[in-house]
Order: structure tokens, then C-alpha cells, then sequence
């Protein structure tokens, strides 16, 4: 017995008797290079551009890093010119204010002035050179030798207020802030504040205490006079009058 055959699909015009063929709903496979090719076609203008303008800001950037780098060459030469010459020195600072290598030059001024007892000229080069070498090695040379020069010339309250002021500052090194403590030592030597002196020398041993600053500190403090010794008070049942102070060299 045969299996029935399937009826054959009929044509929809009237009198057409050809068979229907049924169309394929899947669209054909488009290709990745056909892909590629279409974006291309849809986005080269941007694409283009988008390549120039990178390319530009390469060659800028090349450019921008390259007269960075000659300038800075040209200041460290003109710097290395101008090192031994006091007025050389001072025309470069004035020339590349600003620039780290103008401060050094002013610390060298500074330098000069200070060695030539020109007390009020070494502290303005010394005020010059500090905001341009802050954060380096060199930040407490300026500010100690800014301080120390009013000192020596005459303003020693003004000289006292600014080594507190370094003396206090966490930021600065604690080689800077030892030394000024030492510096505030020596004036109130020199202001007959004694006890005020002693306190200052204990804080300079205590931050320095096998160091230079530690030594001076103690060759300070052997030249003080002797501290007066308080006699420790008779018992209670003595008289009031019997208390006295045992000074030194006196029995």
C-alpha cells in the first residue's frame, strides 16, 4: 500500500497549474571585508580628520617637549656662565625669575652679601631665593640665612620671631629646625633670658643628640651661669626663719 502523496502546492492565479516554489526567509551572509568596506565608505571623512588632528597633536607635543628641553639646557649653561660672578648672577635671577636654578643664584648672592657684612642685602637675596627653593635641600639655607642676617643686622626681635617660626614648622627639615632652635639659644643668651636659653639648648639636644648642633649645645650651655640649687626645706618643727638657699661657692 503506498503512502499518500502530499497535495503540490497550486499557483494562486486562476488557470496557472505551476507549482509554487516557497522563497527562503534567511537574507544572504554579508562579509567581514564587505563590512569593513561600508564603514569605510560611511565614516571616512571622520576617520580622516580624526587621524590628522592626533597627528598634529604628536608633532605639537614633539615640539613643545623639545623647546622645553633646549630652554632648560640654554638656562643651565647661562646658570654655569654666571656662577662666579656676583652681578652676572643677580642679571640671570632677574632674567629666568621663576625658574628653581634663579633661586640658587639668589642663595649665592645671599651668600656673597653675608661674607661681605652687606647684612640687609644678604637677607633680601636670601627672602628671594626661598619661595623658588622651597621643597629642596637648599629650603632651610634660605630661610636660616634670612633670619640670621636680620639678626646681624640689628632687628634681633624680627630675627627671634622667624627662627620660632622655622623652629615650629613640621615641614621644614629637622636639621633646619634644630638649627634655629640653637639661634634662639644664642639670643636669649644675649637678652640675659637664661632659663629661656637652657630650654631652647635642651630641645636642640634632644632633636640632634650625638651631632654637631648637639656639641655647640653643650659648649653653650658650659659657658651659662651655674643654676641656683634650692635648699630642700627643714622638717616641721623647725622655725620658718631656718630655710635658706645654698648658692654656689657660699657655704
Amino acid at each position: 500500500m503506498s503512502s499518500p502523496q502530499a497535495p503540490k502546492p497550486n499557483s494562486p492565479l486562476p488557470g496557472d497549474d505551476r507549482p509554487v516554489v516557497a522563497a527562503s526567509t534567511d537574507l544572504p551572509q554579508v562579509s567581514f571585508e564587505e563590512r569593513v568596506q561600508l564603514f569605510w565608505f560611511e565614516n571616512k571623512k571622520t576617520i580622516l580628520l580624526t587621524c590628522a588632528l592626533v597627528f598634529v597633536i604628536l608633532v605639537a607635543k614633539e615640539g613643545v617637549l623639545y623647546y622645553l628641553d633646549q630652554r632648560e639646557r640654554a638656562i643651565g649653561t647661562a646658570f654655569a656662565a654666571a656662577e662666579t660672578n656676583p652681578e652676572k648672577l643677580r642679571a640671570f635671577a632677574n632674567e629666568n625669575s621663576g625658574h628653581k636654578l634663579a633661586g640658587l643664584a639668589w642663595l649665592s648672592i645671599g651668600d656673597d652679601a653675608f661674607k661681605a657684612a652687606k647684612y640687609a642685602d644678604a637677607a633680601s637675596a636670601y627672602d628671594k631665593a626661598e619661595p623658588l627653593v622651597a621643597g629642596t635641600a637648599f629650603a632651610g639655607r634660605a630661610l636660616i640665612g634670612q633670619a640670621f642676617s636680620i639678626g646681624l643686622g640689628g632687628d634681633k626681635t624680627k630675627a627671634e620671631s622667624l627662627f620660632k617660626k622655622i623652629a615650629a614648622d613640621e615641614k621644614q627639615a629637622a636639621a633646619t629646625r634644630t638649627e634655629a632652635r640653637y639661634h634662639l639659644a644664642l639670643l636669649a643668651v644675649e637678652a640675659g633670658r637664661v632659663d629661656e636659653a637652657r630650654k631652647a639648648l635642651d630641645e636642640v639636644q634632644q632633636g640632634d643628640e650625638s651631632g654637631a648642633w648637639s656639641q655647640r649645645a653643650m659648649a653653650l650651655r658650659s659657658s651659662l651661669p651655674a643654676e641656683a640649687v634650692v635648699a630642700a626645706a627643714a622638717p616641721a618643727v623647725a622655725p620658718a626663719t631656718e630655710i635658706k638657699l645654698n648658692l654656689p661657692g657660699k657655704k
